[in-house]
């Protein structure tokens, strides 16, 4: 035990005297090898890999220097309308030891994108041991201070939350209020969550901006390349790593690219709408809505709607179907009931042959001519064509909770129409006579 004391007093008084731990010595001879240097500071080494991107770079269909022109639409994520400039946009991601937010995790791996000029630079900076985490988180420290935004995917929720943490557990303070977050995964998610099997960034990536990796080293698997590193010290381990976190960053500045383009609020190319999905079309609109470009919204709906009426789509029945639905209800809550009315139609054209339960358009109906039109005969006409779906489906859904629900409301709003329609026919018959007095004939 006093062996072990005698250890343990050794190493501690060790790290009481290097409270700054020595520049390592420069590796540039092994790190060349896949375009990295080390970067030395006085508060200590860490690896750094810097790329540059010029005027005319594309990544997929876009040029990375459009940013330039329509960043300012990046304004509307939040709620003030602070001019945005590309320039003030700092691009974001990290590599992690592991998935989790705690203690733990930490981010071997930062890579930073940003614009000066007609240019786009792309650095990543890497520990080679935790002794260098501190130097790389001062540096990064000192960048930060340039920016306004910090533009990431899924960054808002895990990559910056972790960088955080790694701050305080090295007694580092980042002030980062002023700083807003700008997380692209939210708006991938609004439009694509339905259409494309993942929202995954690469996936994204390939689908919607034209870029395809060749060879990628998939992000799970930099965890184990970075420990196989540690164990090997051979830089050429991590060359994957570097080449996947590099596209990251440039897809997240073509993907800010194509929301500020899509955020423009002016009519998009027709030819650009009719060869979209009608989810996407439904879901494009929709965010727009939300992100208050309702001019630019209503062309999208204005398209999804044309498309469904004529019957020109090529899509499945099933997503003819629902988007029907959901377009009608857009309408429905955005006081549009005509509109409304017409997919509701629609949709019932296109499901008359079918025994579905689904009833959905015959109440909309049934309530919108009762209450909109007062047109108690077409409000009847629609809640009993529902009652006679489910009728026929009574065989299959026998003892049905939830079809015994169904049913028991619709036979109330049926009767209770009834009761109304009658009320109506014959005014005089339910109103009560009122007595005659021996006073009112003397008067």
């Amino acid at each position: 035990m006093s062996g072990l004391r005698e250890r343990l007093g050794r190493l501690k008084g060790q790290a009481a005297a290097q409270v700054t731990p020595p520049p390592l010595p420069p590796a540039d001879g092994e790190w060349a090898q896949i375009g990295a240097h080390v970067h030395t500071s006085p508060a200590g080494s860490f690896i750094m890999r810097r790329r540059l991107y010029g005027a005319d770079s594309m990544h997929g269909k876009y040029r990375l220097q459009e940013l330039s022109d329509v960043a300012q639409q990046l304004s509307c994520f939040h709620d003030h309308d602070a001019v945005v400039r590309h320039e003030d946009l700092l691009f974001f991601d990290t590599e992690t030891t592991g998935l989790g937010v705690g203690a733990g995790n930490v981010p071997f791996m930062v890579g930073i994108g940003y614009y000066t000029g007609e240019s786009f630079t792309v650095e990543q900076l890497l520990i080679r041991n935790p002794a260098e985490e501190q130097a790389m988180l001062i540096y990064l420290q000192t960048l930060l201070e340039r920016f306004t935004h910090i533009v990431s995917y899924n960054g808002r929720t895990f990559d910056w939350p972790i960088l955080k943490n790694r701050y305080v557990l090295n007694r580092l303070q980042l002030d980062d209020a002023d700083l807003l977050q700008l997380d692209l995964l939210y708006p991938s998610r609004s439009i694509w969550r339905n259409t494309l099997p993942s929202c995954r960034l690469s996936k994204v990536e390939e689908s919607r901006l034209g870029f395809e990796r060749v060879d990628d080293v998939p992000g799970s698997m930099a965890p184990a390349l970075y420990f196989q590193y540690l164990a090997e010290k051979n830089p050429s381990i991590l060359e994957g790593v570097f080449i996947h976190n590099e596209y990251d960053i440039v897809t997240m500045a073509a993907l800010a690219t194509h929301f500020g383009k899509l955020l423009i609020d002016e009519t998009e190319d027709v030819a650009v709408i009719d060869h979209s999905e009608l989810e996407e079309l439904f879901r494009t609109g929709q965010w727009l809505d939300k992100m208050n470009r309702t001019a630019k919204a209503q062309s999208y709906f204005d398209a999804l709607f044309h498309k469904l009426m004529s019957g020109n789509s090529q899509a499945n029945s099933a997503e003819q179907e629902n988007t029907l639905l959901q377009l009608a209800a857009f309408y429905k809550k955005n006081g549009q009931y005509q509109l409304a009315v017409d997919l509701w139609k629609r949709w019932i054209e296109i499901r008359n042959a079918s025994i579905a339960l689904q009833i959905d358009a015959y109440l909309e109906l049934a309530m919108y001519y009762e209450h909109r039109e007062r047109n108690i005969h077409q409000a009847i006409f629609y809640a009993e064509e529902a009652w006679a779906k489910l009728w026929r489906r009574r065989s299959l859904h026998r003892g049905d909770k939830k079809q015994n629900e169904v049913e028991e409301a619709l036979e109330k709003r049926i009767r209770r129409l009834k009761a109304k329609l009658s009320k109506t026919a014959s005014p005089q018959s339910t109103r009560k006579a009122k007595p005659i007095y021996v006073s009112e004939g003397l008067i």
